[in-house]
């Protein structure tokens, strides 16, 4: 039995860490992978990866987006992800004529992503778009 308490007790420590909400959290996280929009159009979003990992009681994620360019995809590069309280990940990606603020949240193997597009001429509109991603 001692056995079993202490083999408990190691397991919630590696693995059993907790959100900003208090959740308990599990890595890798349900989001981590690589998620692709096969019917993106110019502009919009293609794939995103996502990388999780646990280290001393807590959770490092990453994520890359691409984007539809001419002749191939335009990458946003690996940006530190925040979690959020009512699950999934936000990340601000920053670029030269703007940014996007990414949320994502996995739901079954759908990826629901929302793109909030924001231009660096404040007096252009910012632009909202919602796509569900598949698993790779």
């Amino acid at each position: 039995m001692p056995t079993r308490c202490a083999a408990l007790f190691v397991f919630l420590i590696l693995f059993g860490l907790t959100s900003p909400s208090g959740a308990q959290i599990y890595c890798p996280l349900p989001e981590d992978g690589i998620w692709v929009n096969p019917n993106a159009k110019p502009k919009e979003i293609t794939r995103i990866e996502i990388e999780s990992s646990c280290h001393d009681g807590r959770v490092d994620t990453r994520i890359r987006a691409f984007t539809s360019c001419i002749p191939r995809d335009c990458k946003w590069g690996w940006t530190a992800a925040e979690l959020r309280d009512g699950g999934g990940l936000q990340v601000a990606l920053l670029g030269f004529l703007g940014g996007k603020v990414i949320r994502v949240r996995r739901f079954g193997d759908i990826l629901d992503t929302h793109v909030l597009d924001i231009p660096y001429d404040r007096s252009l509109p910012r632009d909202e778009k919602i796509y569900n991603l598949q698993r790779k």
